[in-house]
């Protein structure tokens, strides 16, 4: 396009320079015939840009993270000219069209148009555009060049992928949800519960009792721990869609991940995040793996939703502390981690933090915290290498 401007600047100055010192009906043609064509020129990509139509369509609205689903696009000539170039651009930041060339030329004549079927895929959970975003168009001459936004963009819903893991990375999972782990059956909790019927009478905190105004006794760390706890994070830490989307993705990707392997295992499992207050979602059966699925999918990140009040919630709850294990699925490293993380550990709990996207280098002191675990990786990492 660079050279076809020069040229034509080149003949427009020797046509000037024809009719200034030449004159007559020839030069002054020519002169006038350089001028208009860019005008000329402008006024087709204009017309062009009107009678222009883009068509473009999935088998549905609903996707999944990694799953293709097929994909058509028809661009129609409705003008009585030839349209002499075109090319086509492709939303790619979350998504991709397979097999598909973004640097082809179409020409399309009077009336007709051409219609492509390819696959589209979503590499990202959320909610965003995907498909054609732009069509760049050129006159004959190759003096101009325009870029039309597609007014009708499409609009998906991807749903976050479900990955199938086979073992948890460093985590011996069988041994610790046995009933028979070796666990102190004397040494009094820092936690209470409601007084029961049949409870030592000797193990009633009397100080919380008065202030809870009912009888509330010292749990121990011997009783019985059932079921598994996944924390995530919810908090939005990033207001560009590129920076915050495939983090978001990846966390909820995780919890999934590990709400399935407890399920095909018969563990109980319950999730909690931050959606205007700590939700907690309970889950006991492998067919309950499809409600639980669904709640994950449709959670909201927000800033408000700091993912250090929900470790400041988490740890007020106590049946947190009745779980054999806890996982924790955040972006950001603070004191409340370490925090939860103690007060974990003194009631027996195993506990494994899964610190995804953070720039911030961490290492977990393991003689502070024998019973917890620290795995870090990034936003794009594979979770069947990863966890």
């Amino acid at each position: 396009m660079k050279k076809n401007r020069i040229i034509w600047g080149v003949l427009w100055i020797l046509s000037l320079v024809g009719i200034s010192f030449y004159g007559g009906p020839i030069s002054y043609g020519f002169f006038a015939v350089v001028t208009f064509l860019p005008i000329v020129s402008g006024l087709y990509l204009l017309l062009v840009s009107v009678f222009f139509r883009i068509y473009q369509g999935t088998d549905g609205r609903n996707m999944t993270v990694g799953e293709t689903v097929p994909f058509y696009f028809r661009l129609m000539n409705e003008f009585h000219f030839a349209f002499a170039s075109l090319k086509v651009n492709f939303f790619s930041s979350f998504s991709t069209i397979k097999g598909f060339d973004e640097s082809m030329e179409y020409e399309l004549l009077p009336g007709t148009g051409i219609k492509k079927e390819t696959e589209l895929l979503c590499r990202y959970r959320g909610d965003y555009e995907v498909g054609i975003k732009e069509v760049i168009l050129e006159d004959y001459l190759r003096l101009f060049r325009i870029r039309i936004s597609n007014r009708e963009t499409m609009r998906v819903m991807v749903r976050p992928a479900i990955t199938d893991l086979n073992d948890l990375r460093d985590v011996d999972f069988s041994n610790l949800m046995r009933r028979d782990i070796q666990i102190n059956p004397t040494e009094p909790d820092v936690l209470t519960r409601e007084y029961e019927a049949g409870d030592d009478v000797r193990q009633i905190s009397w100080k919380v009792s008065a202030r809870c105004g009912k009888l509330m006794v010292r749990k121990m760390i011997g009783e019985e721990k059932e079921g598994v706890a996944i924390l995530m994070g919810t908090e939005r830490f990033d207001p560009d869609i590129r920076d915050y989307l495939p983090l978001e993705n990846k966390m909820l990707e995780c919890a999934i991940a590990l709400a399935l392997y407890c399920h095909k295992k018969n563990i109980p499992v319950a999730g909690y995040f931050l959606e205007n207050e700590l939700v907690r979602l309970a889950s006991d059966g492998r067919n309950q793996f499809d409600v639980l699925y669904d709640r994950f999918a449709e959670i909201g990140f927000d800033k408000k939703y700091g993912e250090d009040l929900l470790l400041a919630q988490a740890g007020e709850r106590p049946e947190l502390f009745d779980c054999r294990a806890v996982f924790i699925v955040i972006h950001k490293w603070s004191e409340y981690v370490t925090e939860l993380l103690r007060l974990l550990g003194n009631n027996n709990v195993f506990t494994v933090v899964y610190l995804i996207g953070s720039e911030e280098k961490v290492e977990l002191p393991r003689a502070q915290f024998p019973r917890a675990m620290l795995l870090q990786f990034d936003a794009e990492a594979d979770l069947k290498e990863v966890m």
